[in-house]
């Protein structure tokens, strides 16, 4: 298939939803960063000016993956890429800590590259080439290559980089990505897999009960435990880990239903520390209220539900991995951002793609929407090579 080709077998609604959530987070972007600028014109342009690069570069990246025959990449070379990101995930420590997490690589102008996002999409595209497996290969011993090296990624990320909310998506990511394939190996593990989640919904459940943070309250200093507490009840620690929560909680509520328009956000001017990255949200509703809230929704799930639609579709086990695997991708990062935000789970620092400031976790999820409609095409095109043989 020629490129023109290929994009009009691309799935439409992913191509508007892109598009128009990257004009719609650009916009944000800038507003909020209205509040860090305090008035300087020139920092506020720098900032424009640089998501403007960001938005090329993630766009390019997008394209390149939708087009690039993904299918021909040798074990080797994903080896390769794996090496490269395990590099640049050590390095960051040589470059000191933002905001407490030894995350980011700087390269001059005030940008920075996080390694840790493109790890998370990484791991989907290899849970792809490594579980999709032929049956008559050792699918075990695949299942353990994969969870490996998935675990060297978490624990540096968690452990040396301090990173909690990115090892929290990397780890949700490739244990999904595991629950996918049907393989009867697989089946055991799966089993308690599964059981695990439940046990994990109960363990944060009983966590967040009276009972449990009473006992905690006499470690309230430890940061980690502080937030916990925090979105127990923000209320109590609202000079401290429960501060930010419940400023947010106010500019949803000064928000309304129609905001008070674009760039008159309040809060954004000194009670968010990163109110372009992890606070976006509630600058969104404070300006354009729950209806622009909704809005966004509304085009994020038209993004996403193609994706599920595919999933189900499919004949080939490593685009069911795919379409799942970028799903899962963005839902974590949505429900743990909103989560934080409004106080029903503790903060995790994890931003909205494609909303939230940030010029790696743009270019990756770009990337992974890209990985996802270049399996689309190809199963497309693999369909409409069934008809015409069955003609």
């Amino acid at each position: 298939m020629h490129i023109k080709e290929m994009f009009k077998a691309s799935d439409k609604r992913i191509n508007i939803s892109v598009l128009v959530l990257v004009i719609f987070g650009s916009l944000m972007i800038a507003s909020a960063e209205m509040g860090v600028s305090a008035g300087n014109t020139a920092y506020l342009t720098g900032v424009v000016v640089r998501q403007i690069i960001y938005v090329i570069a993630a766009v390019i990246v997008y394209f390149v993956l939708m087009f690039l025959n993904v299918y021909k990449f040798r074990m080797g070379l994903y080896y390769l890429a794996y090496l490269i990101i395990l590099g640049a995930l050590l390095a960051c420590r040589l470059f000191g800590q933002i905001n407490g997490a030894y995350a980011w690589i700087q390269i001059g102008g005030g940008a920075t590259i996080q390694p840790s996002e493109f790890a998370k999409v990484f791991m989907i595209g290899l849970a792809a080439k490594m579980l999709s497996v032929d049956r008559h290969e050792k699918n075990i011993d695949k299942l353990k290559h994969y969870v490996f090296l998935g675990l060297i990624y978490f624990v540096i990320i968690l452990i040396y980089q301090h990173d909690l909310g990115s090892a929290i998506v990397l780890f949700l990511i490739c244990y999904c990505m595991i629950l996918i394939p049907s393989f009867k190996e697989y089946a055991k593990y799966q089993r308690y897999m599964i059981l695990g989640i439940f046990l994990a919904i109960g363990g944060a459940l009983l966590l967040l009960s009276d009972p449990v943070t009473e006992i905690l309250k006499a470690h309230s200093d430890n940061y980690m435990i502080g937030r916990f507490l925090a979105a127990a009840d923000p209320f109590l620690y609202q000079y401290d880990n429960g501060y930010h929560i419940i400023m947010s909680l106010v500019s949803f509520a000064n928000g309304g239903i129609f905001g008070l328009g674009y760039g008159n956000s309040i809060h954004k001017y000194m009670n968010f520390p990163n109110p372009s990255n992890d606070f976006i949200l509630p600058v969104i509703v404070e300006e354009l209220g729950i209806v622009g809230f909704g809005i966004f929704i509304i085009f994020y799930g038209l993004m996403l539900y193609p994706l599920i639609s595919y999933s189900l579709k499919t004949q080939m086990l490593s685009s069911k991995i795919i379409f799942l695997g970028v799903f899962i991708y963005f839902i974590a990062h949505l429900i743990l951002n909103i989560g934080g935000v409004s106080g029903l789970i503790p903060l995790t620092g994890v931003p909205i793609l494609m909303i939230s400031s940030g010029g790696s976790s743009l270019m990756a999820c770009l990337g992974a929407l890209g990985l996802a409609q270049n399996h689309i095409i190809r199963n497309r095109e693999a369909l409409n090579e069934n008809n015409s043989g069955k003609i």
